[in-house]
């Protein structure tokens, strides 16, 4: 027991040693880290020089209260002197102080402000993540169809890029490998010529508060707007032509637009939203016809008609000094279509007498297997069982506006059970309207009824269409469930029927609108639901499968292969079935990305060769342009809220005149947080009371205010939301 004693009071030594052996060595290196002497604050002119003089002063009286009373003057005389020297050095002090360490405050908080400053910098790079996936820049693409052999492309290759005279450039300006599915506008460039195909919008999300959609960013085009022969529309919804009434005003009517009867129709539609609507030069193609027409000195155009969910969608055959080009467009195979058949006959005419040197095929359902099981026509029958099954009460049937033949498959159905049909929803009566005109849609006499008079008829002679499949807050199914619609309530004997699926990103909203409908005790069925209904198909997607691509690009045998229309993954994807299951050589095939400059050689070949500027335009409900840094307030905000303090200061005197005013809002309920407000407002009132008031004083005092501020609310709360001061001098 006495060894191990001895043992640790020699390990004890050892140690004390080693830290006394080197102790000096880390006083020199902390000297020199710091430029200054280890104990110079606490030398004479050292800010801490009083607390050493302070020190010395209590050891003298230490010890002269141990002598007699005869030391009781001489210790008067040397406490005067002490401070006296004292107040000396304080009032020195004082007079080096820059007018901001005057009017420092102690704010009482327990963190440190590198703790607050990392927790700003770290919400300040998700917010900006957040705001910033619309700008496109320099995209990451490693693609082993990215044009260059898998490696990522750099900057210096882009500036070394160099057009060649005689390629026909193809310029995705919007509509591939974005963060949704939309915006789809195509440029061909041939020897100072463009021509156009579509100008379509991409619909904001959740990320994206205030921001309805947004549309293309077209620097490029406004440097090259003399060169635009010709503009051309495959069909009309709304990621195809939505940014018409932005875009198509910069070109006048000294360019023609192209498209079949029903897509111009919903141009001028959109065209007429616009405040001075501008003079067009509308041009109406008929897709049978087969004409071809020459656009400009070197580009000729061919409109052919395919099936789609909307009526007059089209693919283009674009045919240049470099060979032809197909942009399919939007398309599905049916094998019994409501609308005309596609013309694939043509497509494949052009396919053995010209060849396509380019295909440039959409890319949505790429990842669906098989082919579509069922048409049109089956959907159409299908409601007409739901009428059927539920005679003695209202049917209300929900689908996309869009939807022309489904239309007039309800109409149909409705009119053979003698039921009468209303329409509701602004979309929805507006493309009955157009589909009316280009006559796309055939109405049976005596069926359509405005809703103000359809409610006067017995329910089981009422059949409503509708908006709101989608679960959109506003649409009219969910007014209807709220009770907020003028003419319909939802109620119990009523059946709805959603004659769609949920676009991706929408099933929560579904979700919700079905749930508020079985609590009013209504009927719902979906599509995909027939174990619960015993109903067969109500939806048919308007874009092709994967064997349906597989079959329709192996008919076509293009030389080159171009995914487009669709999210990065669903390109990749496009690209695999070309390569592995068509046969296309990979060298061939090129997924690009918006920007990107794809040549179609003299030879045919196909090769990336530069980057354009792109990226988007951000509007609001009011069809207002959104600014970036105003969605990143509203990313904040949403987070972690904003608070306003409001100094009122007299201009004469720089004294505060009443309490300051604090708001709140998206952060702290003031009620429930009075201790914070009381401790907020006391330190506005000191940092007021140091302020001199002055005009040159006022910015920095609200910079510092606003800083503290933060500081005090981080530490109570763990937040950090915007600040505002406010002073006002009255």
């Amino acid at each position: 027991m006495e060894n191990k004693k001895q043992a640790e009071e020699a390990r004890r030594a050892r140690l004390l040693k080693m830290r006394a052996e080197r102790l000096p060595d880390i006083k020199k290196q902390f000297e020199e880290n710091q430029k200054r002497n280890f104990n110079a604050n606490f030398a004479p002119g050292g800010k801490d020089e009083a607390l050493v003089k302070k020190s010395s002063v209590k050891k003298a009286t230490k010890a002269t209260n141990s002598k007699a009373g005869a030391t009781k003057s001489a210790k008067a005389a040397k406490t005067s002197k002490s401070g006296k020297a004292a107040k000396d050095t304080k009032a020195s002090k004082n007079a080096k102080l820059t007018p901001a360490q005057a009017r420092n405050v102690a704010l009482g908080v327990s963190t440190r402000k590198g703790e607050m400053v990392h927790h700003q910098r770290m919400l300040s790079q998700d917010v900006n993540m957040q705001a910033t996936q619309h700008i496109i820049g320099i995209p990451v693409n490693k693609s082993r169809y990215n044009g260059y052999k898998g490696q990522q492309v750099t900057m210096s290759q882009i500036r070394a890029a160099r057009p060649d005279k005689d390629a026909v450039r193809i310029i995705p300006i919007g509509g591939l490998g974005e963060f949704g599915i939309g915006k789809n506008m195509t440029a061909f460039e041939y020897q100072g010529e463009i021509v156009l195909i579509d100008m379509g919008t991409l619909f904001a999300d959740a990320d994206y508060p205030g921001v309805n959609y947004m549309v293309p960013d077209c620097k490029w085009l406004d440097d090259n707007r003399d060169k635009v022969k010709a503009i051309l529309f495959t069909h009309a919804h709304l990621d195809h032509i939505g940014a018409c009434k932005h875009l198509l005003p910069y070109f006048g009517p000294m360019v023609p637009v192209y498209g079949t009867a029903f897509t111009i129709g919903m141009i001028k539609k959109q065209m007429s939203e616009v405040p001075d609507v501008p003079e067009m030069n509308y041009q109406v193609v008929e897709p049978l016809k087969h004409d071809i027409i020459k656009v400009s000195q070197h580009f000729s155009v061919e409109f052919v008609h395919m099936l789609h969910s909307i009526p007059g969608n089209t693919s283009i055959v674009l045919r240049t000094p470099n060979g032809a080009i197909l942009v399919s467009g939007d398309w599905r195979f049916e094998t019994h279509p409501m609308d005309t058949p596609a013309d694939y006959d043509r497509l494949i005419e052009i396919s053995e007498k010209e060849g396509f040197a380019l295909m440039l095929n959409e890319s949505t359902n790429i990842d669906v297997p098989g082919t579509h099981p069922h048409s049109e026509y089956d959907v159409g029958e299908n409601l007409g069982r739901v009428m059927d099954h539920y005679a003695n009460g209202r049917v209300i049937i929900s689908c996309f506006s869009s939807q022309v033949k489904r239309i007039e498959s309800v109409l149909r159905e409705a009119s053979e059970r003698g039921r009468k049909v209303a329409f509701a929803g602004f979309s929805m009566i507006n493309n009955v309207e157009v589909a009316l005109r280009a006559k796309a849609i055939k109405v049976p006499k005596d069926t359509v009824m405005k809703m103000e008079d359809i409610i006067k008829l017995p329910d089981e002679k009422v059949t409503i269409v509708c908006t709101g499949s989608q679960g959109e807050m506003n649409a009219v199914l969910n007014r209807m469930v709220t009770g907020q619609h003028r003419f319909i309530k939802i109620k119990a004997t009523d059946t709805i029927v959603f004659a769609s699926n949920p676009i991706p990103g929408n099933e929560p909203k579904v979700t919700s609108t079905v749930g508020g409908l079985l609590r009013e005790g209504a009927q719902v069925i979906q599509n995909g639901k027939t174990h619960l209904t015993n109903i067969g198909p109500l939806h048919l997607s308007g874009h092709a499968y994967y064997e349906d691509h597989v079959k329709f690009v192996s008919d076509l045998k293009p030389k080159n292969y171009m995914p487009y229309h669709g999210e990065f993954y669903m390109l990749e994807h496009n690209a695999e079935m070309a390569e592995n299951v068509v046969g296309i050589p990979r060298d061939n095939i090129i997924v690009a990305d918006d920007g990107d400059i794809v040549e179609l050689m003299a030879d045919k070949s196909i090769r990336k060769n530069g980057r354009i500027h792109v990226g988007n335009k951000l509007y609001d409900d009011a069809d207002r342009q959104v600014n970036e840094a105003v969605v990143k307030d509203r990313i904040h905000i949403s987070r972690e809220g904003i608070f306003v303090v409001v100094l009122t200061v007299s201009k004469k005197t720089g004294r505060l005149v009443k309490t300051p005013d604090i708001v709140s809002r998206a952060f702290i309920y003031l009620d429930d947080s009075e201790e914070l407000i009381g401790k907020i407002r006391h330190y506005l009132r000191t940092k007021a009371e140091h302020s001199k008031g002055t005009d040159a004083d006022l910015k920095a005092l609200k910079d510092e205010i606003k800083e503290d501020v933060t500081h005090i609310l981080f530490d109570a709360t763990g937040h950090t939301p915007i600040v505002i001061p406010v002073i006002n001098r009255v």
